[in-house]
């Protein structure tokens, strides 16, 4: 057999390796007919707690307000869409409506977010994680390749990269949509530094296709490292005066892929200007937070910690506990090769730690509130396995002189920084369960370096090298396997469709629930309900002023068409207790909470012939229930026509349309209790109107008397521009992939002549 055909082979088989790894985690977990996501404290909440099957364990909660109250509800909305054959523009179950799309971290335009959108919702999210799982490991493989590492030390790349936290812990979060293609920079980077100009175009895509879908802090952290590591390269790699330029052909790339993804990011400059997200994130990263590199997370019950950035330090504990044999041999390694790892080794190490000391004010900084040290660590797993297998490539191909020396360093060095580090993870695990318990967690860090310790001691006296790289790649799979347990984190499809009577209730209602400052962090969006508090914590500036005063004064809930209240005893007795007489009981929970009807709540689409009309340069007059309503537009007096009758019935209501039938007798505005937001336009009879908000929060339009429909439609123009943004950059992205296809093709004719 001829040596490229051995060579395909090889690569043909750890190709199909990599396939199978995420096959061996999503396919089992569907024919269980689970979803690959751990959503058990779901059914912790109330009130879904009286459908809560008893016998079944809730092991792990981690990053449960995050996970449960934003991400999966997002899942099931692009889900919903996707079935309705909606695009997912407007989510108008939460907070009088959201912006959808705008916010981003939704990733309605994410290449992983497909699936969820055309498959049935475990089986989309089953999918979904499927191709970020395998994406990451075929680019991971890709660039390892491309270093010019052999096809079985290239998985000892792409294993680790693909297992890592960032996508068997939380491949919910938006992280995980961008860090599958964070290793394609790293050969764009080393390009730009050698004079290959032409490759801004594949930095533009692939920055563009990131950009697409994930969260704008992944998108900083991916900059932030991009340029630090143009510097360190240039200085420890190549002559420093050829930084200059790279940096410059790094903004011009970087500058097209953000264009490129200008149909999300313009929507979401828009949204900026109109609201915020509520900070959801966890604790702040401490410094003795990177013992998780040796100790891994994992709580005696199962949980991880709940430091999100801690679960991607234990992929790399291979190339970490590998250090000492790197430092042993680096002498006689290749010298390119040797600047390359250590350029980016350092780079991913040095920015989480500057993170670190300055996380506090960084985080005070507009937008970028909810940036974490988890996001500085993206590159963490691929430097440590670049590290690994750097390391055992050179540690087989030593000649019996190097190997002597290198053996010298060794015998000293290895003991004494794996004891170092056997030492640090024992003061953690101290730190951690000061009682003693929780032995069990050294575990990995002492089976992984005895594990190594053989694979070291085989090849002095057997070394081959496809064995050693193998052997290396095993210990990764089975340790990170054994960490992270994706296979235990799954959850029956059965526990997140439960049907306790109070949601049917809700449902059929057809109207908003309020109440209690506790639905702040139920989620009933998924389940067909509409809230007028937003559990992911979308927060619209208007619709926050509004909700401050209902706080206040409980009786303005009734502008929102909020029939529904569930209150506690105590909220009964408090805050709603001058509303007793008109509130309806409909249910007692459980748990003692109360769901009431308000009979005497607004209708969610009215018409109003009085109005108190104020100037943007006018201070807002106090909000009553009774009205008459706060118009800042329009041209009403302030008593005219009350006795008139008028009707305004809803005949359809979709995620970014509502279509309303009026009839009146003289001239009014028709009052939707719908967030107003910019990019909401109206027609009454097809010509166009104009929207002005009402009582803070909500939409008015002018109409005359008679019969009229009327249409509210969301199309903002924030999505139009951006979409001619991301076509203009495309299209200078193609000529440019364009013209690096031509010098590739030339060079390669010229050489091969």
């Amino acid at each position: 057999m001829t040596t490229k055909r051995k060579y395909y082979l090889k690569v043909f088989f750890c190709l199909f390796l990599l396939l199978l790894t995420p096959l061996a985690m999503i396919v089992p977990a569907l024919l269980r007919n689970e979803v690959p996501l751990n959503l058990h404290g779901l059914s912790l909440r109330a009130p879904w707690q009286e459908s809560r099957d008893s016998t079944i364990k809730v092991m792990d909660t981690e990053a449960g307000n995050e996970l449960i109250e934003r991400y999966y509800p997002w899942y099931v909305f692009l889900n919903q869409a996707g079935t309705r054959r909606e695009v997912p523009l407007w989510n108008p179950r939460e907070g009088f409506g959201v912006p959808f799309l705008a916010l981003w971290r939704t990733r309605a335009f994410s290449l992983f977010s497909l699936p969820v959108y055309f498959l049935p919702l475990s089986m989309g999210i089953g999918a979904s994680i499927f191709l970020k799982l395998l994406v990451a490991g075929l680019c991971a493989y890709f660039i390892a390749l491309r270093f010019q590492f052999a096809p079985f030390f290239a998985l000892m790349v792409a294993i680790p990269f693909q297992l890592s936290g960032i996508f068997l812990a939380a491949p919910w979060h938006p992280m995980a949509d961008v860090a599958p293609f964070f290793p394609l920079l790293l050969p764009c980077l080393q390009h730009l530094l050698l004079g290959n100009r032409r490759y801004w175009a594949f930095l533009g895509l692939v920055f563009g296709i990131m950009g697409l879908g994930g969260d704008p802090e992944s998108m900083v952290a991916v900059a932030c490292f991009s340029v630090a590591l143009i510097f360190v390269f240039g200085l420890r790699t190549y002559e420093p005066k050829r930084i200059p330029s790279a940096l410059l052909w790094l903004i011009f790339g970087g500058l097209i892929g953000i264009c490129l993804a200008g149909v999300q990011l313009a929507p979401y400059v828009e949204f900026l200007l109109s609201g915020h997200l509520e900070d959801k994130s966890l604790p702040f990263f401490k410094p003795w937070d990177f013992t998780a590199l040796l100790l891994p997370p994992v709580l005696p019950n199962g949980a991880f910690a709940e430091q999100r950035a801690a679960w991607w330090l234990p992929s790399g504990m291979v190339g970490f506990l590998l250090l000492p044999v790197w430092l042993s041999l680096r002498s006689f390694a290749n010298r390119v090769r040797k600047r390359r790892i250590e350029a980016v080794l350092t780079t991913a190490f040095l920015l989480p730690v500057l993170y670190t000391a300055f996380a506090g004010w960084v985080r005070n900084l507009p937008v970028l509130y909810e940036l974490d040290v988890s996001h500085f660590l993206l590159p963490v797993p691929l430097s440590l396995g670049l590290l690994a297998a750097t390391t055992a490539d050179e540690w087989i191909h030593l000649d019996a002189e190097q190997c002597k020396a290198a053996l010298g360093k060794l015998k000293w060095l290895l003991p004494l920084f794996w004891l170092l580090c056997t030492g640090v993870a024992l003061g953690a695990l101290r730190l951690r369960t000061p009682s003693g318990e929780g032995w069990i967690a050294l575990a990995p860090l002492m089976g992984c370096a005895l594990a190594l310790l053989i694979i070291i001691f085989v090849t002095l006296l057997w070394p081959r090298a496809s064995l050693t790289a193998l052997s290396f790649t095993l210990v990764s799979f089975v340790l990170l396997w054994y960490l992270y347990q994706p296979h235990s984190r799954t959850t029956p499809v059965s526990l997140l469709a439960p049907e306790p009577k109070l949601t049917s209730v809700l449902r059929d209602s057809g109207t908003r629930l309020a109440g209690s400052n506790q639905l702040k962090h139920w989620p009933l969006s998924p389940y067909g309900i509409d809230q007028v508090h937003s559990p992911s914590g979308v927060i619209l500036y208007r619709s926050e002023q509004f909700l401050g005063t209902a706080e206040k004064n409980p009786e303005l809930f009734r502008l929102g068409a909020a029939s529904q209240l569930l209150l506690t005893k105590t909220d009964i007795r408090e805050r709603f207790a001058a509303l007793r007489p008109v509130l309806n009981i409909q249910k007692v929970l459980p748990s003692g909470a109360i769901l009431l009807n308000d009979l005497q709540v607004s209708p969610r689409a009215q018409i109003v012939y009085a109005g108190r009309n104020i100037t943007q340069d006018s201070s807002f007059p106090p909000l009553r229930a009774a009205g008459p309503p706060i118009m800042e537009g329009g041209n009403l007096p302030p008593n005219g026509g009350d006795s008139a009758s008028r009707e305004a019935k809803i005949e359809d209501s979709g995620l970014n349309a509502v279509q309303i039938s009026t009839k009146s007798e003289q001239p009014g505005v028709l009052v939707l209790a719908d967030a107003w937001y910019p990019g909401w336009k109206v027609y009454v009879d097809e010509t166009e109107g104009s929207l002005f908000p009402v009582d803070y929060a909500f939409r008015g339009v002018n109409i005359s008397e008679g019969a009229h429909q009327v249409h509210f439609q969301f199309k903002p123009d924030s999505l139009r521009n951006g979409l001619y943004i991301s076509l203009g950059a495309f299209m200078v992205v193609l000529i440019g992939l364009v013209s690096l296809w031509r010098s590739r093709r030339a060079a390669y004719g010229s050489h091969s002549g």
